[in-house]
C-alpha cells in the first residue's frame, strides 16, 4: 500500500497524464469496434488418443481419457471430417494450426503424419497456411520417421518437463511408477540436434510443493540450452489429486488453508522467477523467453488489448475420439459444453457465452488489468466460481504477477530488450491463442515533464 505522502505525487502525475491526452478509452473503443472473431487465427486442437503412458499426479485429462471417452482418432473418416472443417472456416492468406494432443499424442502418430501429408494438398487447393504444433510427453519412440516430419513442417515441440530431475520425477511419474526425466531430456536433445527448423518449448507446470524452488528448476532446464522457449503456469490441482500431489504435505488442513498456502508459494515462487529473469538472457544461451511474460511484455510495448483471454469457443476447438467438437480441450466430455460434432460443425449458439467482451464483464469493470488478461481462464472460472465469466480472485492473483513480472522487466531491461521483435509469440500459440488487437496507441509518445513518481515504460 503506498504511503499517503506517495499517493498523492501518484495522483498528481496520473493527473498531468490524463491531462495530456494519455489516459484514453482507446482499449474500450476498441473492443467496441471489434468482432469476437477478431485478433486470432483458426486454431484446432486434434485430440488424438484417450491413452497416455505417464501417470502425472495433476493430470486434468485423467491420465487422457477425461474419465469419459475412450479410443483414437482414425486416419480416414475423422480427418475428413477435420480437413472439411478447415475448408468450411478458413480461406487463401488465412492461418490454421494444428494442435496435437492427447492422452499422448505420438501414440497415435499414424493420424498426426495422416494429417500433416493431406495439409499440404488443402494448403496447395486453398491457399491457407498451415502451423504445427504438438504437446508431448516426448518419452515414446523417437526415429528417424518422427524427427522428420518434426523437420519437413517446422513444428512447434511443447514438451511436457516440470523442472530438474527431481522435481519432474516427483510430478510425472510413468505407469509403473518410475521418473520419466531422463529419458525426456535424451530425446529433447534428439530433436534439438536434429534441426533449428524445430521450435522447442520447456512446458512447465509449476506445483507448489513446500520448499520448491521455481527458479531453481528454470536454470536447470535453462541450463541443457536446447530449449528455446519455456511456459510456465501453476497446476490447477482439484480435490480428488490433493493426495496424489502433495501426499501427507497438509494433513490436517482445511481446502481453505491449503489453497492459501499454496496461493502464497506460487506468488513468492513467481516474484522470485520475475527477479532473475533478466539474468536468464545470455548470447551463449538459446533461451528466447517465457511466453506468457513476454506476451504481456509486447501488448504493453505496441498497444495491444485482449479481445478474449484465450480464442476458445471464438476460432479454437477441440476434436475428440467422440466424434464431438469442444470449445476448450478442457473440457473434453462435458455434455453440457459440447459445440458440435463432426458431422454437423459447430452450433454458434453454443458460442455465444466464449464471446463476452470484458467491456461487458461487471466483474471485471474496475481492474486495472482487464484489457491485458479479458478476464482469465474461462474453464477455470467456471471450476472456481461457477460462473465462466466470474474470474476466481487465485486467478486474478496470479494473472497480476504475470503483469508485474512483465513491468518489472520492461522497467530493468535495456533498449534491446524492449525492442526485441516479439511477432513469432502469434505463432507460438500462448495462452490458448490469446486474441489481441492493436489500439492505434503510439509506442513512443513522450510524456509531460514534471512526473515525480511514474516512468514511462516506453
Amino acid at each position: 500500500m503506498l504511503s499517503p505522502g506517495l499517493a498523492e505525487r501518484v495522483a498528481r502525475d496520473l493527473e498531468q497524464l490524463r491531462t495530456a491526452g494519455h489516459l484514453t478509452s482507446l482499449n474500450r473503443d476498441r473492443l467496441e469496434r471489434a468482432s469476437p472473431l477478431d485478433g486470432a487465427n483458426l486454431a484446432l486442437n486434434i485430440n488424438l488418443t484417450s491413452v497416455c503412458n505417464l501417470g502425472c499426479t495433476y493430470c486434468f485429462a485423467e491420465g487422457g481419457d477425461y474419465g469419459r471417452i475412450k479410443g483414437k482418432l482414425n486416419t480416414d473418416t475423422d480427418l475428413d471430417a477435420i480437413l472439411s472443417f478447415i475448408a468450411e472456416n478458413a480461406g487463401a492468406g488465412d492461418a490454421v494450426r494444428l494442435e496435437f494432443f492427447g492422452g499422448e499424442p505420438m501414440m497415435n502418430f499414424d493420424a498426426i503424419e495422416t494429417l500433416c501429408e493431406r495439409s499440404l494438398a488443402l494448403a496447395a487447393d486453398s491457399g491457407i497456411r498451415f502451423h504445427y504444433r504438438i504437446s508431448t510427453n516426448l518419452t515414446t519412440r523417437l526415429s528417424e520417421r518422427e524427427l522428420s516430419l518434426f523437420e519437413r513442417f517446422g513444428f512447434t515441440v511443447s514438451v511436457s518437463i516440470d523442472g530438474g530431475a527431481a522435481t519432474h520425477d516427483r510430478n510425472r511419474p510413468n505407469l509403473a511408477g518410475r521418473g520419466s526425466f531422463e529419458q525426456i531430456i535424451a530425446n529433447c536433445r534428439r530433436v534439438r540436434q536434429r534441426s533449428e527448423a524445430i521450435t522447442l518449448v520447456a512446458r512447465m507446470t509449476y506445483v507448489p510443493f513446500p520448499g520448491s524452488s521455481l527458479v531453481a528448476d528454470v536454470r536447470e532446464l535453462h541450463g541443457e540450452n536446447i530449449f528455446d522457449w519455456f511456459q510456465i503456469l501453476p497446476a490447477v490441482v482439484g480435490d480428488s489429486f490433493l493426495k496424489p500431489v502433495f501426499a501427507d504435505t497438509f494433513a490436517g488442513r482445511s481446502r481453505d488453508e491449503i489453497d492459501a498456502l499454496c496461493d502464497d508459494k506460487v506468488d513468492a515462487e513467481y516474484r522470485d522467477l520475475a527477479r532473475a529473469y533478466l539474468t536468464l538472457f545470455s548470447d551463449d544461451n538459446r533461451f528466447k523467453g517465457v511466453l506468457e511474460i513476454e506476451t504481456i511484455i509486447r501488448m504493453i510495448l505496441l498497444g495491444e488489448v485482449a479481445n478474449g483471454h484465450c480464442s476458445g469457443g471464438r476460432k479454437y476447438f477441440t476434436f475428440s475420439p467422440d466424434q464431438s467438437v469442444m470449445p476448450c480441450h478442457r473440457l473434453v466430455g462435458e455434455v453440457d459444453f459440447r459445440s458440435g460434432s463432426f458431422s454437423e460443425g459447430v452450433d454458434a449458439a453454443t458460442t455465444e457465452r466464449w464471446r463476452t467482451s470484458i467491456n461487458d464483464t461487471p466483474v471485471c469493470a474496475d481492474c486495472a488489468i482487464r484489457y491485458l488478461c479479458s478476464g482469465g481462464c474461462k474453464q477455470e472460472n467456471f471450476v472456481r466460481s461457477g460462473d465462466m465469466n466470474r474470474p476466481d480472485p487465485r486467478s486474478c492473483r496470479f494473472q497480476f504477477r504475470l503483469v508485474d513480472a512483465a513491468i518489472e522487466t520492461i522497467g530493468r531491461a535495456g533498449p534491446e530488450l524492449r525492442g526485441r521483435n516479439r511477432s513469432v509469440l502469434s505463432d507460438l500459440f500462448v495462452s490458448c491463442g490469446r486474441p489481441t488487437l492493436k489500439t492505434g496507441r503510439a509506442a513512443h509518445r513522450p510524456a509531460p515533464p514534471g512526473l515525480q513518481c511514474l516512468t514511462p515504460l516506453t
